[in-house]
């Protein structure tokens, strides 16, 4: 069974992957996650973010990480 995710709204054209399909994106590509982000995905999923709630703790982390 294939599970899609629908966006309400919003101007950004865009997909959202799925988990599994992300992670065997970046199995092909040689990318791994860092602990850190390991850390920060599970977190989110455990809470139940939405997609932007995830997208944007993504961000924020991403942001403060250059700004170090």
């Amino acid at each position: 069974m294939k599970k899609t995710t629908k966006r309400l709204g919003g101007t950004n054209d865009g997909h959202v992957l799925g988990e599994r399909t992300f992670a065997a994106i970046t199995a092909v590509e040689g990318i791994s996650l860092s602990p850190e982000s390991r850390k920060r995905l599970s977190s989110m999923k455990k809470r139940k973010l939405t997609n932007e709630e995830q997208r944007t703790e993504v961000i924020r982390a991403y942001i403060e990480a250059k700004t170090r």
